[in-house]
């Protein structure tokens, strides 16, 4: 927290806007409580955070904010009205029994890709030594702040070893970073869960997800009514593709609404008539399910 500090008197905050991801709800009054310990204001941002590509500057200008404060998130490079410091949060939790109960999914790989997100670059090194220990050959890229970190849409320091390795191995938490992964090779992708305590085989995900992908397109050649989903955020802002494919859809005999959402979901659209709605707000959100 010092480095954080020291930036702050740096810029003479005073009031800061802070934003987070949904895992860090459980800790972000705490994070509040130190900053205003030494004599900061604090406003706590309720709305869903996707990455650095999400920076609500307009939003913490207007609530007199001088600086946003993104937390577990690396800079995606946004332009901000406001200074933004992007603020590690990196949680230590142990891999290693997790591993040594699974490790059979993994003995028959010799060349292992392993990444990671942001908050768990301490638990993938404890990994990486274990496997290296079992004789493993290891690879870890770096693209972006830590060796071995992806973003949901910056997975390159992963694919960039597709051409050498066995398989892949994440080692975090959730669907999000190894589905990116999976969807973008055809070698094996597993997750080493550190919340569900097991190795998942996202090879069965990625089957689904192209069952998924096939039933939806075809409902798409079928739609008469199209809506076409995009947000105005700046990292996510992706208009001028949203009316390339309106054009183009129209051309084909349909009717092509475009629909402005800051967090889109279905239940804003109860009232209006679409046969299908196509999300253009962040390139990784169809395999999520959002809309």
């Amino acid at each position: 927290m010092k480095e954080l500090f020291d930036e702050l008197k740096k810029l003479k905050a005073k009031r800061i806007f802070i934003q987070y991801p949904e895992g860090l709800k459980t800790k972000i009054q705490e994070i509040s409580s130190d900053l205003e310990k030494n004599g900061y204001q604090t406003v706590l941002c309720c709305e869903p955070t996707f990455g650095a590509c999400d920076v609500r500057d307009f939003e913490a200008k207007r609530l007199k904010c001088d600086v946003v404060l993104h937390i577990a998130h690396t800079d995606f490079g946004v332009k901000s009205e406001l200074p933004v410091i992007y603020l590690d949060y990196i949680f230590d939790v142990d891999p290693i029994p997790i591993i040594e109960k699974e490790y059979e999914k993994l003995s028959s790989y010799k060349n292992i890709c392993v990444f990671t997100s942001l908050q768990y670059v301490e638990s993938m090194k404890k990994v990486v030594d274990y496997l290296k220990k079992r004789s493993k050959q290891v690879f870890i890229g770096k693209t972006q702040k830590y060796d071995g970190q992806v973003l949901g849409c910056r997975i390159d320091a992963a694919l960039k070893f597709a051409g050498k390795v066995d398989c892949f191995l994440y080692v975090g938490t959730g669907r999000f970073h190894p589905m990116g992964v999976c969807l973008a090779t055809e070698k094996p992708v597993y997750s080493l869960d550190l919340e569900k305590q097991k190795i998942i085989d996202f090879q069965k995900e990625k089957m689904i997800y192209l069952k998924k992908k096939a039933w939806r397109d075809q409902e798409l050649k079928d739609a008469n009514v199209v809506g076409i989903a995009v947000s105005w955020k700046q990292g996510q802002n992706r208009i001028d593709e949203a009316f390339s494919l309106k054009e183009k859809l129209e051309k084909q005999g349909k009717k092509v609404y475009i629909l402005a959402f800051d967090t889109a979901s279905k239940s804003k659209t109860l009232g209006m008539k679409f046969d299908i709605l196509i999300n253009m707000l962040c390139p990784r959100m169809d395999d999520e399910d959002l809309l």
